[in-house]
């Protein structure tokens, strides 16, 4: 196994005998060295930091939602709101805008204020969204009204649904029957008399 080469630095440091050129190439080897490490450490400790915060924020964001959302359900929707607005719209509003306006003046607080404001306005546009689906539901199932048969048996009128306990249930959609159309005559033309012949 050769021998590994030995450096300047790694001989001065033991205590070896180096020229004064080689020392000076040993001390720049050391600065750089020294640099190198103190600026890994400096982007270690910021990546941290800001992984860190990032795990803050979501944490933030995340029971800020949670607690909108249990109020909403401890106290109900109507506790909520003041006239017709659900105060949590609002809340957020503020809270998001005073931390885009914190981040921007280059302040630490911007980003948590905007971490609650987003959960406080997840918690409305979660509410807002179960409401929409549920109108969208009822408005198809309005729309759409369900005539079931059962081995042939149609609904008496004024009926909805008839539920009969033998053979399997199936819809259908009960349309007009289309008018019969007349034969047509081919090949033959009639040609109209006229009244003065």
């Amino acid at each position: 196994m050769a021998a590994r080469k030995t450096t300047a630095l790694q001989t001065a440091m033991t205590g070896g005998k180096v020229s004064d050129r080689q020392a000076q190439g040993a001390l720049s080897q050391a600065v750089d060295k020294i640099t190198s490490l103190t600026r890994r450490a400096q982007k270690s400790k910021e990546v941290m930091a800001e992984t860190g915060a990032m795990v803050l924020h979501s944490a933030e964001t995340q029971g800020s939602l949670f607690l909108a959302s249990m109020a909403e359900g401890y106290l109900g929707e109507d506790k909520l709101k003041l006239g017709a607005v659900d105060m949590r719209a609002p809340l957020a509003i503020l809270a998001q805008g005073y931390g885009l306006y914190e981040a921007m003046s280059g302040k630490a607080g911007g980003g948590h204020a905007l971490a609650l404001g987003n959960g406080i306005m997840g918690s409305w546009l979660a509410s807002v969204a179960v409401r929409a689906g549920q109108t969208l539901a009822s408005k198809r199932s309005a729309a759409t009204p369900a005539v079931s048969v059962v081995q042939g048996y149609l609904p008496a009128p004024g009926m909805d649904d008839v539920t009969l306990v033998q053979g399997p249930m199936r819809e259908v959609l009960l349309t007009p029957e289309p008018e019969p159309r007349r034969p047509r005559r081919e090949g033959r033309f009639v040609r109209a008399e006229r009244d003065d012949d």
